[in-house]
């Protein structure tokens, strides 16, 4: 396994990469950071929670600390009091709308030892197995440490001489002095210390003997690494980086945080998992997908889980996942296939450092887990809540409740559409739909009869009569009028009949002289004398005439708008009668014998033309 170091100072990030793979990131932003000293002061205290919020310059929002933080004896009301000033570290970042998680119990890292002001004696770390060198360090660091402070051996401190842990042990004690001072002359709340930059403690938490090369993008980080690491004596490669592109787009480590930050994970032999982070825990969950080459479905299971669990374990280094861990494995029957998989997982996870915690495998298939919160994960860090869902991952629609007003507009629309249950039509909307045509939809020629008679009533509504009742004396008169229009205007403002073509007559014409034509035309020229039958058929005519001009004023006289006129259903044309159609010709027939005609009459003893 080659392990390497990328680190970019120019944006702050820096990753570990194994078999060129990215397996955990270092990012050093945000306000409050993790391991940062602050003199606050106490704003409120919660008896009935056993804790107290402490300013330590925030301005939306308070850091909390629990009765077990604080150090002393007592309850919590003789450990603290308001305004009482506290020199607290950040123990847990701030998340979400909670606020950092603060401590008294001071902890200073260094390369080989951890210092610890505030007790007493001395840890050596559970990883160096030997008796032999524990037992040297311990009595290294008891001869060198001063009376009144407790002190960590890290791992790194094996095999290191007595000079070297001397010296670390000073640079840390000189750390808490200048804390102190400036303690007693700052006025809270006031950042007192931050740990080193993100190169040296990416160096310091990162670099062993299994890393090869370490690549840096500026020269002061080149000349920086190469002095520390000759300082602690590790034979490291240092590179600088000297493309045009940035450091992390070319080793592509810019793919990696994107990827990281994706919901979905892909497995190499087709399988996939959904990680879903909220506020209280983490869920992932485990899915064969496309994985279908083993001989049987439980062999497919049990491989599918098994990669499930490496990725599972470099997915909680790689997205700094803290808290509570939910994980649903693909159920499987077999006992032994079970413990094999707690085994493998367990495995997998010793080499994180925030020491993860794993329960039993539940009958449901479910595998719970708890990680050590170290500072924000990688979603908090690169990601910011959606301004339209504010982070649900959703967008809630309007609700459109119903009221009073709305529901009387929807009773005024009812009223207004036409339909059975509605029998006043003639008081209908001008905005109705009007369905006649629906009725004659296939006929072409009842849709052209329709047109017309929409246009002859418009015209009859221009010429429209008062809308005012009229009395019996007022319609008698109207009616007479109408009569003698129609029996003395008629043949005037009729249309001219077109002549008909003469019948050629086969006898010889008679040449009639003009004496004889002049001394006649006064007979000719006088009308004749309208016989019975004549003045009977035109009595029934005007008898007629008569009851249709009835009709027709009392449909005018009837009081309606416009709106109403337009949107009355057009009645079609009514077929005459048979006895109609013959009183019609008979007054055609009167109407031309009416008109004189010019014709010649023979004269007794006129001479025919040879």
């Amino acid at each position: 396994m080659t392990k390497k170091i990328i680190i970019s100072e120019k944006d702050n990030i820096a990753a570990l990469l194994e078999d060129n793979k990215v397996c955990e990131f270092f990012v050093s932003k945000g306000d409050v950071l993790l391991g940062d000293v602050y003199l606050s002061r106490v704003d409120n205290i919660l008896p009935s929670i056993e804790a107290a919020f402490v300013d330590v310059g925030m301005s939306d929002r308070m850091g909390f600390i629990h009765t077990d933080d604080i150090m002393g004896k007592g309850t919590l009301k003789e450990k603290v009091k308001p305004n009482q000033k506290l020199i607290v570290q950040v123990v847990k970042e701030p998340t979400g709308h909670k606020g950092p998680r603060v401590t008294t119990a001071l902890s200073l890292p260094g390369r080989f030892l951890v210092l610890l002001p505030d007790e007493k004696g001395v840890n050596v770390s559970k990883k160096i197995t030997s008796q032999k060198e524990r037992a040297r360090l311990k009595s290294i660091v008891s001869l060198l440490k001063p009376v009144g402070v407790g002190v960590i051996v890290r791992t790194e401190a094996q095999g290191q001489t007595d000079s070297e842990i001397q010296e670390d042990l000073e640079i840390l004690l000189e750390k808490w002095n200048s804390i102190v001072n400036a303690a007693d002359s700052a006025t809270p709340p006031t950042l007192l210390y931050r740990d080193q930059d993100l190169l040296y403690r990416v160096i310091r938490e990162a670099a062993d003997s299994e890393v090869e090369e370490i690549i840096v993008d500026t020269a002061f980080a080149l000349h920086r690494t190469t002095q520390l690491l000759q300082h602690w004596n590790m034979q490291i490669k240092v590179s600088l980086h000297k493309g045009q592109d940035p450091l992390l787009v070319a080793t592509g480590v810019n793919k990696e945080i994107m990827s990281a930050l994706n919901t979905k994970v892909n497995l190499p032999l087709g399988g996939y998992l959904f990680i879903q982070q909220t506020e209280a825990l983490t869920v992932v969950d485990v899915n064969s997908g496309k994985f279908t080459s083993s001989s049987n479905q439980a062999e497919t299971i049990l491989k599918t889980n098994m990669q499930a669990a490496d990725e599972i374990a470099r997915q909680l280094k790689l997205r700094n996942i803290g808290g509570m861990v939910v994980i649903d494995f693909i159920d499987m029957v077999s006992r032994m296939d079970k413990l094999a998989l707690l085994e493998h997982f367990e495995l997998a996870l010793e080499k994180d450092k925030a020491k993860p915690q794993i329960g039993q495998l539940s009958d449901l298939g479910l595998v719970e887990l708890t990680r050590h919160r170290q500072g924000q994960s990688l979603c908090e860090i690169f990601t910011k809540k959606c301004e339209h869902c504010h982070g649900q991952g959703f967008i809630i629609d309007d609700f459109k409740f119903s009221t009073p007003t709305a529901i009387g507009e929807n009773r005024a629309k009812m009223n207004k559409i036409k339909g059975p249950f509605n029998a006043n039509f003639s008081n209908a909307p001008e905005s109705a739909p009007q369905n006649n045509h629906k009725n004659n939809k296939f006929d072409k020629r009842n849709k052209n009869k329709n047109r017309l008679n929409n246009q002859n009533q418009q015209n009859n509504n221009q010429n429209q009569l008062p809308q005012e009742p009229l009395s019996k004396a007022k319609v008698n008169e109207l009616i007479d009028d109408l009569i003698k229009d129609v029996i003395i205007e008629a043949p005037e403002t009729k249309p001219e009949i077109q002549e008909q073509p003469k019948i050629q007559n086969t006898e010889p014409e008679t040449v009639v002289p003009d004496e004889v034509l002049q001394e006649n035309k006064e007979e000719i020229e006088k009308p004749k004398k309208r016989t019975n039958r004549k003045a009977k058929a035109k009595e029934e005519v005007k008898e007629e005439v008569k009851e249709e001009t009835k009709e027709e004023i009392k449909q005018e006289t009837q009081i309606e708008t416009k709106e109403e006129q337009e949107n009355k259903p057009q009645e079609e044309p009514k077929k005459l009668s048979r006895k109609a159609k013959k009183t019609k010709k008979k007054e055609e027939n009167l109407e031309n014998k009416e008109e004189p005609k010019k014709r010649t009459r023979r004269v007794k003893g006129a001479k025919t033309a040879s």
